[in-house]
């Protein structure tokens, strides 16, 4: 929004790239179209990239306008609620008509198949992360931080969920997990790192199962790399997902995941290598591969390090990079 304060400009400024921000009053703002129809002129664009509804909706009434190419960018649906559910819906209407259409897994690609969205290109590119050199003496001092900004002691391993607490998320399932689990184990630290809807309920669910001793509810994080750094463990308790960044971020820092297989989970956790699938809305599954992986601290570095391997080799920016450049140049033609 103009004039407001926007992460992603701050970041491009930040690195030296032009950017400008139109500001929109609603799903279909006429000035707004009216505007960006004027920079797409102004700067000669030949490609449009849209991500989300607005963007969609938006950038394809002008890119018809101005006769040129709109590259879709589809990372996946929660339908969240009645009014989310209806701007995908329409996301997806607006979608058939595009040239192109980039899914960040093959998961959510043969999820908008599914639900009859077909155009004649569609193409999967993974989402990217930075992988930092492994650095023990890094995550020690963070583990350390959390131990003492939480009074947890030494030797109690840290089990880190993180994401927004939305019904999609599957939050509830992990903490009837870790009632499950409160009678087999004492040295296990359950946080769940986010804020939303279900913030409240997830706390009072605790209480009634009687693990909100083991259950910490910190909210958002802006330096969330800090919990990744300290933890022992991930779980991503899903029922709906794109390519999920935690998971990459987990496997960044050499971390196993415990995670649900939905979307493009499994193109990223290999069973049994580089951390447990477990099915949906099972929370003693859940418990079992937490289960397994924290009694087993050997294997579990071990698949820790698979995931940083895994990352390292085929999810990089510079492999990103090449595959967008390739879709950009193939609409050029179009």
């Amino acid at each position: 929004m103009e004039g407001e304060q926007n992460e992603i400009l701050d970041k491009a400024e930040s690195v030296g790239l032009e950017s400008q921000a139109i500001s929109m009053s609603g799903p279909v703002d006429v000035r707004a179209l009216v505007k960006l129809n004027k920079f797409i002129k102004e700067n000669r664009i030949d490609v449009l990239c849209v991500h989300g509804y607005k963007a969609t909706v938006m950038g394809w009434l002008c890119a018809k306008y101005s006769k040129i190419p709109v590259l879709a960018f589809s990372r996946g649906y929660t339908a969240e609620n009645k009014k989310v559910a209806f701007y995908e819906w329409l996301d997806r209407l607006f979608l058939k008509k595009v040239d192109g259409i980039v899914s960040v897994s093959e998961g959510q690609r043969q999820k908008l198949a599914s639900l009859s969205v077909y155009v004649e290109k569609s193409w999967v590119v993974h989402n990217a992360v930075v992988v930092p050199e492994q650095n023990k003496v890094q995550n020690d001092k963070a583990k350390q931080a959390i131990q003492c900004r939480f009074d947890i002691p030494p030797g109690v391993k840290i089990v880190v969920a993180a994401g927004r607490l939305s019904p999609e998320k599957g939050h509830r399932f992990l903490v009837d997990a870790v009632g499950l689990l409160k009678n087999k184990v004492d040295d296990i630290a359950f946080f769940f790192c986010g804020d939303g809807p279900c913030y409240t309920n997830l706390i009072n669910q605790a209480k009634e199962l009687g693990v909100n001793d083991k259950c910490h509810f910190p909210g958002f994080q802006h330096n969330i790399q800090e919990f990744f750094q300290a933890m022992d463990l991930m779980v991503l308790p899903s029922l709906t997902e794109g390519l999920p960044n935690v998971i990459l971020e987990a496997f960044a820092l050499a971390k196993p995941v415990v995670a649900t297989a939905v979307g493009g989970v499994p193109e990223l956790v290999i069973d049994k290598e580089n951390g447990f699938l477990v099915e949906k809305e099972r929370p003693d599954l859940l418990a079992e591969g937490i289960l397994r992986s924290l009694n087993d601290m050997t294997r579990m570095q071990d698949m820790g390090k698979a995931g940083y391997r895994l990352v390292l080799s085929e999810f990089s920016f510079e492999k990103q990079s090449v595959k967008l450049e390739d879709i950009y140049r193939s609409l050029f033609k179009i």
